[in-house]
């Protein structure tokens, strides 16, 4: 993988399926002067000497005090970034819990236990992801604006159907297009609204009076490396390859799906069952 790098680079965060494109990563970070790895504990080993900084937390995809660390000394390297610098990052599905960076007074446990509690009580990742970029300084496009003037550029493995970019790891390189009234609205769908910690409430209530506006991201080209689209449309042509009749039947499945269902799908799309071997490819 051949980048031009400026003299600083994140690569953020690497997990899960993340772990090949550390690998591939890693001679590019090594033409860099800076160089931070943020991941899950566990999820990578470095040769002996290497250039290469890495951090570990979030244990069982939860934010920890470590995790807190590492989200403190990104934020660091970005904003000693200048015009003539190039920050590069990776994202992946998961970062939402790699860099944690709440708003004072927020606490992590209380921006923790209200994350807890509105997924316990049916939130999306959508609304959780909204009242987290709400409470962070990272996330939201607060990472991006951060590293300004430095140019930025994101690469990103989308886990979200639809591959909506403020959404994939609460965008910490994309502004955000919710406001307050978004995060009331949610509190108050979950019946939280009440029980808010003050701090919370400070937060949410300085961020609609914010007179510099909204957080801009002009200077951030973010671009979808890896998602279920990709996925299938590469799935197709290796199956037609291979002389199959392929038909992707779904590029937002969600949950739990019946055989028969698909098959009734795969018939609907021919109007006969398939006189070639045929293939369903979904995600």
């Amino acid at each position: 993988m051949e980048l031009l790098l400026g003299q600083s680079c994140i690569w953020w965060p690497m997990v899960g399926e993340g772990r090949t494109l550390i690998s591939c990563g890693i001679k590019t970070m090594e033409r860099s002067e800076n160089y931070l790895i943020w991941l899950q504990k566990g999820e990578m080993l470095l040769k002996p000497h290497s250039r290469v900084q890495v951090f570990e937390g979030a244990e069982d995809n939860l934010p920890d005090r470590d995790a807190l660390r590492a989200a403190l000394a990104i934020r660091q390297l970005a904003e000693g970034l200048t015009a003539d610098d190039l920050l590069l990052v990776l994202i992946s599905g998961g970062g939402s819990a790699l860099l944690p960076a709440p708003i004072p007074p927020v606490t992590l446990e209380e921006k923790q236990t209200l994350t807890r509690l509105l997924a316990a009580r049916g939130a999306t990742i959508q609304e959780l992801n909204t009242i987290r970029k709400a409470l962070s300084q990272l996330k939201g496009g607060g990472l991006a604006q951060a590293a300004y003037p430095a140019q930025v550029v994101s690469l990103i493995l989308s886990d979200v159907v639809g591959d909506p970019v403020e959404v994939i790891a609460s965008g910490p390189t994309v502004a955000s297009s919710h406001s307050v009234q978004d995060c009331l609205h949610i509190l108050n769908r979950y019946g939280l609204r009440a029980a808010l910690p003050r701090s919370v409430k400070t937060v949410l209530s300085r961020a609609d009076s914010d007179p510099h506006g909204p957080r801009t991201c002009g200077h951030v080209l973010n671009v979808i490396i890896g998602s279920n689209v990709l996925a299938l449309a590469e799935a197709q042509r290796q199956a037609e390859a291979l002389g199959y009749q392929a038909v992707v039947l779904s590029a937002a499945m969600q949950g739990w799906g019946t055989p028969a269902a698909h098959r009734d799908d795969r018939y609907q799309c021919h109007g006969h069952p398939p006189l070639v071997p045929a293939a369903s490819v979904m995600a």
